[in-house]
């Protein structure tokens, strides 16, 4: 449960084992590049890229994928060879796709022509004889039907026009007018949305004849059409195998290059570093090794560590979902701590003691356990522990779905309740309380009691961090130092025994001394720190009485923000309330019926995402602002190591 450790690496060998180290680092996916080189220039175009390009079209147009293999055994190597390999198989493609094409479009017009035809099967003349007349012009297409009717404004003065045949959209027929007046003719028909088709010049006879002609025409080109695509498929077939290696090459090659402009290269050798974790040496020692190059790793020490040293978390499976939450805030420096451990517990204590419910948290446990199975999303897992957290709680509020009678909660037992009366007696507690509602003063006052906690803890991590970074100054008298700590604890300490106990404990001695020398400390920090850092100071009076005003003003805030942790334990209790007076069960001894069942189920299944999500928010926002604003900088850089998409299946 911490950072873990990383290793400097230093890689080198001959230029020519370049791209055999590179894979042997992406394939074992545990090393990040330390720099760039500078060999190379960063503009240096990637000459595999357009041919990878290329080589993926003709690839996806014959539905074939990379497919994993030994580079080695494929024979091309250079962009030339690969280039040459395009031409080769591009060639062979392109004659036998546009074969396809071409036989495809004659199909096409023929078929369009063909069923044009049969509109014209009344029509009992030639086309030779039809579109050769000498004084008359014909045209033959189809018309929009409902501007059939706008025919009658025009047929008196130039045109004639008779329908073949009619459909629901289109009116099908031939207009004859005049070879003076055909110009003028064609506009209008054109305004009116007439279709003209031109039949082939081979149709010279009638309709009927030249649908069968057509027919022979289509029948041959069907056949055609069917040789071609079997050519294509054995085509494809015969190259399959060898373009999936030559392609998974090619994306190696061209991934290589991009990889290579990161190492530096000069007289036929190459060298770089980076980064991996120290539990890895032994892997990827053995991975470099049959690369045939050289290697050396330096173990990295977390003190005086630099701060480009890459971060990986390393935590339990308990621990480890909560990682997500880490990563949104931002990750520890390497020579930090990981707060992951720290976060899982609270988030889960929090949640569970807002999300109390032993039904609500099992379902909310069995759907994160369900989730996580069919989906890579980081929060069903949370999801899982969170509801192991909330049943427990439950089993203290004695809540099942919200029914509080099945396990009796910790209010009516009164062994222990008799003894938190005793403890809050100044607050007036009932020593009976029907529901929690009654108990609703120890909900809040525990809320509190647990943010006063955590915020004690977050100090001591911040003090411990800064001791560990030798800033004495800030660990020692800083509001989340030493100082600071002593004026919150000291306040506590004595309202706790003041309203509970009835204690006298402000006293003179012990203002002055728990509370007012920690706060003199606090306002003086910036010349005591320089003093013990021997540094030149730098002081002033209204930025340090500020600093003072914003710790008193931050820790009331910070602490009253816990009373939400109470306020929604009372708000999970409302919400089922309302969901049993709606299901008409407030009263013990009512019937238990169909829609008493469904109205539960329901009021649950709303309850438990409304609830959920506001509870997982809130608690959220005090893991961020509450606790790691005082201890936590997430300032470090995530561990990203390289890999390659041609390793990726």
């Amino acid at each position: 449960m911490a950072i873990e450790k990383m290793s400097l690496w230093s890689v080198e060998g001959d230029e020519n084992k370049l791209d055999a180290a590179l894979a042997a680092l992406c394939e074992s996916g545990v090393f990040q590049f330390s720099a760039h080189g500078k060999a190379h220039s960063p503009n240096e175009q990637n000459p595999y890229r357009d041919m990878l390009s290329k080589i993926n079209d003709i690839a996806a147009n014959l539905g074939i994928t990379a497919k994993i293999c030994d580079t080695d055994e494929v024979a091309l190597d250079t962009p030339e060879q690969f280039e040459e390999y395009y031409n080769d198989i591009s060639s062979r493609f392109k004659e036998l796709s546009d074969k396809l094409e071409k036989t495809n479009a004659d199909l096409e017009e023929h078929r369009r022509t063909d069923a044009y035809v049969k509109h014209l099967m009344g029509l009992d003349v030639s086309f030779k004889d039809l579109f050769s007349m000498k004084y008359v012009k014909t045209r033959i297409g189809r018309l929009p039907a409902e501007n059939e009717e706008k025919l009658g404004y025009y047929v008196k003065k130039c045109f004639v026009f008779r329908a073949f045949e009619r459909s629901s959209e289109y009116v099908y027929g031939i207009y004859v007018v005049p070879k003076n007046l055909a110009e003028f003719a064609d506009e209008i028909m054109n305004a009116l949305g007439f279709e003209r088709t031109r039949l082939p010049d081979y149709l010279e006879d009638n309709a009927e004849n030249a649908d069968k002609k057509l027919a022979e025409i289509i029948a041959e080109e069907e056949a055609a059409k069917i040789k071609t695509e079997e050519e294509l498929s054995y085509f494809t077939e015969k190259i399959r195998g060898e373009l999936s290696e030559v392609l998974y090459k090619l994306n190696f090659k061209s991934e290589c290059f991009e990889l290579r402009q990161r190492a530096i290269v000069s007289g036929g050798r190459f060298s770089f570093s980076g980064y991996a974790p120290t539990a890895e040496s032994k892997r990827l020692s053995e991975l470099l090794e049959r690369a045939d190059v050289m290697c050396d790793a330096i173990p990295i020490e977390r003190k005086n560590a630099s701060d480009g040293v890459p971060v990986k978390l390393k935590n339990n499976i308990i621990t480890r979902p909560f990682e997500m939450f880490i990563k949104m805030y931002g990750l520890p420096n390497y020579s930090g701590f990981d707060p992951t451990p720290y976060v899982a517990f609270t988030y889960m204590l929090m949640f569970g003691i807002m999300f109390g419910d032993v039904g609500q948290g099992i379902v909310l446990s069995l759907l994160g356990i369900v989730l996580t199975k069919v989906t890579k999303n980081p929060l069903p897992p949370i999801m899982t522990r969170l509801g192991v957290f909330s049943a427990l709680f439950g089993c203290v509020y004695g809540s099942v779905f919200g029914i509080e009678t099945i396990i009796k909660p910790i209010y009516h037992r009164e062994n222990i309740w008799n003894g938190v009366c005793k403890l809050f007696s100044a607050f007036g507690i009932p020593e009976h309380p029907e529901n929690i509602f009654q108990a609703a003063m120890v909900v809040l006052i525990f809320a509190l009691m647990i943010g006063a906690v955590l915020i004690l803890i977050s100090i001591i991590f911040n003090i411990s961090k800064n001791f560990r970074a030798k800033k004495y100054g800030e660990a020692l008298f800083s509001v989340n130092g030493v100082s600071g700590a002593l004026v919150y604890a000291a306040l506590l300490f004595g309202a706790a025994g003041t309203f509970l106990f009835g204690m006298k404990i402000f006293s003179a001695p012990y203002v002055i001394c728990l509370i007012g020398i920690p706060a003199v400390l606090i306002f003086l920090k910036a010349p005591l720190s320089a003093l013990i850092e021997k540094r030149k100071a730098e002081f002033s009076v209204a930025e340090a009485f500020i600093d003072v005003l914003e710790g008193a003003i931050t820790f009331l805030s910070n602490t009253m923000s816990y009373l939400r942790i109470g306020g929604f334990v009372l708000s999970h209790a409302g919400f089922m309330l309302v969901v049993s007076q709606l299901a008409g069960t407030a009263d013990p001894d009512a019937p238990v019926t169909f829609a008493t069942v469904i109205t539960y189920i329901i009021g649950n299944i709303l309850v438990m995402g409304i609830e959920g999500l506001l509870s997982g928010i809130q608690v959220l926002r005090l893991e961020f602002y509450e606790v790691f604003s005082r201890f936590y900088d997430g300032n470090g850089k995530a561990f990203t190591p390289m890999t390659l998409k041609t390793y990726k299946d």
